[in-house]
């Protein structure tokens, strides 16, 4: 072969490379990244394509498609004792972001990762219970969301004593082995209410369904004047169940979240639960796309609203005072 012939094969031969190359190139161009996935640990189920929680939703609204660009792997437990496992579960998929509620589903999370950033879905008080430092700067791998904290709890025994002036016993249905740091708040803060409205208050806790029934027709049988219900999973899955032992039982009840009034509880005063939600999944697409945890400040709810339901004040035999009713942002009649 001559040299002339040689040089020719050799940029033959160099060609065919760099266009192999250049195609492979183009091939790995056109390969879709592989989707992001988020952790989520949830006391409250899990929603589905067909029925979208806020949380989902908003996601979708980013631009974040399931099985796409994302992939939403939750789980979910009403039995505190599965907690920490199903925890360590997730965190060993090594997701890109983790998410839960309620608080004692953060901790387990926290205490399972120090490096996968974690978003905190209606927290409450999370500097009090030890989640985070600082609402303006997390410093660490938690953020998100905050909901109702101890000034509602101040507001809610007010609204109460408004409508049941004469109120002289409450009860408190807490929920059992709740977080150590949001159990010993909450006390706190009914007993610095108790003191400045005047009226004593006792806990119960409920471990179960059947529990409902039996603290109910304790608290008729002792003459409670009205309860509080403690939100968490236990009473999500009951708010039938409760609304029903609280008529039967004539002891009028109320909670933190408003759609707790729409399921038939007497009242409820607090942030709206999607609104928080769609929030905590605009922490999530924020982190997806780069942002560190511990520069995101931690938000708090802006509105809260009051509900109100007047067929169950009818079946307690309750007159809502009218102002009561003008204050409240929704009546359900």
């Amino acid at each position: 072969m001559t040299r002339s012939n040689i040089a020719k094969a050799i940029g033959s031969g160099m060609i065919a490379i760099a266009m192999a190359t250049g195609g492979g190139m183009a091939a790995a161009q056109d390969t879709p990244a592989a989707p992001k996935r988020v952790g989520f640990l949830s006391g409250f189920g899990c929603s589905s394509d067909a029925d979208p929680s806020p949380f989902r939703r908003r996601l979708a609204e980013l631009g974040w498609v399931d099985g796409r660009t994302i992939v939403l792997d939750c789980v979910s437990t009403v039995d505190l004792d599965q907690v920490d496992a199903l925890a360590a579960e997730l965190v060993a998929r090594r997701p890109d972001v983790l998410a839960a509620q309620p608080a004692n589903y953060v901790r387990a999370l926290k205490q399972a990762t120090a490096t996968i950033p974690i978003v905190m879905v209606t927290t409450p008080d999370p500097v009090e219970s030890g989640l985070v430092t600082n609402l303006a700067r997390p410093e660490a791998n938690v953020t998100g969301v905050a909901s109702s904290g101890r000034d509602v709890a101040v507001k809610l025994a007010g609204l109460l004593k408004k409508l049941l002036p004469r109120l002289a016993r409450l009860a408190v249905i807490e929920r059992h082995a709740d977080d150590p740091t949001v159990h010993a708040q909450l006390e706190k803060d009914v007993t610095d209410a108790s003191t400045k409205l005047d009226f004593a208050w006792q806990a119960f806790d409920a471990a179960g369904p059947e529990d409902y029934d039996s603290i109910f027709a304790r608290l008729a049988a002792e003459g409670f004047d009205a309860a509080y219900v403690e939100p968490g999973p236990l009473l999500d899955a009951n708010l039938a169940r409760v609304a029903g032992l609280a008529i039967r039982h004539r002891i009028p009840t109320f909670g933190n979240y408003p759609y707790y009034a729409d399921n038939g509880l007497l009242f409820a005063y607090g942030g709206g639960a999607d609104p928080l939600n769609e929030r905590a999944a605009d922490y999530v697409d924020k982190i997806l796309r780069g942002a560190r945890p511990g520069d995101l400040p931690i938000t708090l709810p802006v509105k809260f609203n009051l509900e109100v339901n007047l067929k169950t004040a009818k079946a307690l035999g309750l007159v809502v005072p009218e102002s009561f009713l003008l204050a409240a942002d929704k009546v359900i009649k």
